[in-house]
């Protein structure tokens, strides 16, 4: 069936990403440059595709089928909310030593029991729409076979942050083979597409507010057609901002010229640029800096 060649294509996504992000069984993932960048990417480029297509979806529901779904969603909500409740008296009942804050926390029999039984209930849920989720299938299909255009250049722009941390992935380590069929695969799994409330707002919404004084930052991002770049000059000096693509290649110049310290903001016309991840390099007499940024 033509869905799960878009299926395919987000599993594969997903070993990058998972690869990526396997560190050492202890270390805390959050905090990692390479995940947090890839959030990030997932977030402004894949995820407003995905909503589009789901918005689309919402017309053919029936209304019997809205108002069950929303009631999923609240039920999920609340066990998600539970979750976190519980992992954060965890962590009060087993605090982590002071010099490895963010330790890993051996939770008790009783406590995984109760973290079995969220994810039970979770489960149960999820069965629950799978009914819906076949009458849907279908359109649900057609929807993702759409968006097969920007498929390559999802996995170019996720190739070209994997390249950025060579360090975050050792040679020769692959991602564990029950993890193959996560990740990405479940934005245009039937039951988690259905899952998606379509109203829901952006977060991409957070980086949309306007940069602070002195701040490196580029706004709007995702960007259309024209974008504001705003960063410091902490030092007197010979300045250079560089438009990059997302290997890393110089594309033009933005920026030549000798500047006070103080704070700068520059607009930068974009609209030539084809869909995809690109960076602006700041060269001062402090360093190097770049700003990611996603054109739409």
């Amino acid at each position: 069936m033509r869905f799960f060649s878009l299926s395919s294509l987000l599993a594969a996504l997903a070993v990058l990403l998972i690869t990526i992000a396997s560190p050492a069984q202890n270390r805390p993932l959050a905090k990692s440059p390479a995940r947090q960048e890839m959030r990030t990417y997932l977030q402004q480029s894949v995820m407003p595709v995905v909503r589009q297509q789901r918005q689309k979806l919402e017309s053919q529901l029936s209304a019997t089928d809205k108002t069950q779904l929303t009631a999923y969603r609240g039920q999920l909500q609340a066990l998600k909310k539970q979750e976190k409740e519980l992992r954060r008296s965890f962590r009060t009942a087993n605090p982590a030593p002071q010099d490895q804050p963010r330790q890993h926390v051996a939770l008790t029999d009783a406590q995984k029991e109760q973290l079995k039984v969220l994810r039970t209930q979770r489960r149960t849920i999820m069965e629950q729409v799978k009914p819906m989720a076949q009458k849907y299938q279908a359109a649900i299909a057609q929807l993702a076979t759409e968006v097969q255009p920007q498929q390559a250049q999802w996995q170019t722009d996720l190739q070209a942050i994997r390249a950025k941390y060579p360090a975050a992935a050792p040679q020769g380590q692959s991602a564990p083979a029950t993890r193959k069929h996560q990740g990405l695969r479940r934005y245009f799994n039937p039951v988690s597409f259905l899952l998606l409330d379509p109203n829901a707002p952006a977060h991409t919404r957070r980086t949309q507010k306007q940069p602070e004084a002195g701040q490196t930052a580029v706004y709007p991002n995702p960007v259309a057609a024209t974008s504001q770049l705003t960063y410091d000059v902490k030092k007197a000096g010979p300045v250079t901002v560089e438009l990059l693509d997302g290997r890393g290649s110089t594309l033009r110049t933005v920026v030549n010229q000798k500047q006070d310290k103080g704070a700068y903001s520059q607009e930068v016309n974009v609209e030539d640029l084809a869909r995809g991840t690109y960076f602006f390099k700041i060269t001062t007499r402090s360093g190097v800096e770049t700003k990611r940024f996603v054109k739409q």
